[in-house]
């Protein structure tokens, strides 16, 4: 009878736990195709909040990224934005790594400046054959400090 609580415990621990890993998985990634012009919050991770919004500029396509510090003390924050295509990616080394410091309950938006930065990327497909499809956005090599 003890064995058998011990293995119920255990395995709701692990059950919980999968579960878990899974909803922050599934939080750090955005389809493009659900960019709006509006800011849509796609990943939470230690009190920062990361928003994203599509701009258009003439027929360019981008990613703007919003970062909310939601704690009461400071942070810095280092990723890099990746744009996932069908046959690649753009961003997913640390080429374009930077560090934000961000005050306390205060937050940073990227606009068309910040182009190929963690604050923006340009999303649209300029392949004349349209081989690459853009299929989603994703913070890479993250760390919070």
């Amino acid at each position: 009878m003890k064995k058998m609580r011990v293995l119920a415990k255990v395995s709701l621990i692990a059950l919980t736990f999968l579960v878990w890993s899974s909803t922050v998985f599934s939080q750090s990634k955005m389809p493009v195709g659900s960019l709006t012009t509006e800011w849509n919050l796609f990943q939470e991770v230690k009190g920062v909040k990361f928003s994203a919004k599509k701009e258009i500029q003439a027929k360019d396509e981008y990613v703007l990224v919003k970062l909310e510090n939601t704690t009461n003390k400071e942070i810095t924050i280092s990723y890099t934005l990746a744009v996932n295509y069908n046959l690649g990616c753009n961003g997913c080394n640390k080429e374009n790594l930077k560090s934000y410091t961000i005050p306390a309950m205060s937050s940073i938006e990227g606009n068309l400046s910040h182009f190929a930065s963690p604050l923006a990327m340009h999303i649209t497909n300029n392949d004349p054959k349209n081989t690459y499809i853009p299929l989603h956005i994703s913070t890479e090599n993250l760390t919070i400090k």
